[in-house]
């Protein structure tokens, strides 16, 4: 299950690393570059990249040589929009026979969407603010499931809980590393002294 997530995941960062170069390339040719950042800011495409590729993009297969997509809505697609319902679910299925589903499930959405959280204000200084990354915790999770609901996946409220509580504690990381750094550079300075 993970080995086949992970195999998808790198599928579509081959296919979009070479687009995202050449662009990035052409976009900041006449810019100053700084070398740490792009290498965050490519991090964070491909890690973009496979998050919506597991999400965004509708169920495919290949068909006597063609890829058909899935687009058309499934009899065993569900839609939750009443909160908590999967959770207490998943939550009580953690010592059943569905154990390792739920538990996927549920870390999933959460150890998964944590990098929305810490890339997003290290790459763009605008948004360092916690209002903003609360709307953004809530953007990001609200788009991808309002998406889903018209590509045959189904939707439930409780991943935007899961992913909005993922992206603040990425956030939180992110605040905990800046505090973490300017206290090794001032220890730095006070030892240099």
């Amino acid at each position: 299950m993970i080995q086949s997530f992970i195999e998808s995941m790198l599928f579509y960062c081959m296919i979009t690393l070479p687009i995202y170069v050449l662009l990035r390339f052409l976009w900041m040719r006449k810019r100053p570059t700084h070398k740490w950042r792009e290498i965050m800011m490519l991090l964070f495409f491909c890690f973009s990249i496979s998050i919506f590729s597991q999400t965004i993009l509708p169920a495919y297969w290949i068909e006597n040589g063609r890829i058909v997509f899935q687009i058309e809505q499934s009899l065993f697609l569900r839609h939750n929009f009443t909160p908590f319902r999967t959770i207490s679910l998943y939550i009580a299925q953690l010592n059943g026979p569905l154990a390792e589903i739920a538990f996927y499930n549920l870390a999933g959405n959460i150890v998964l969407f944590i990098p929305f959280g810490f890339f997003i204000p290290l790459l763009w200084h605008k948004m360092r603010s916690m209002w903003k990354m609360l709307f953004m915790a809530l953007a990001i999770p609200l788009f991808i499931e309002s998406c889903q609901l018209f590509i045959g996946r189904s939707t439930d409220i409780d991943d935007v809980l899961l992913n909005t509580i993922a992206i603040i504690i990425g956030y939180i990381l992110y605040d905990l590393a800046q505090i973490l750094r300017k206290k090794v550079v001032t220890i730095g300075e006070s030892l240099l002294k």
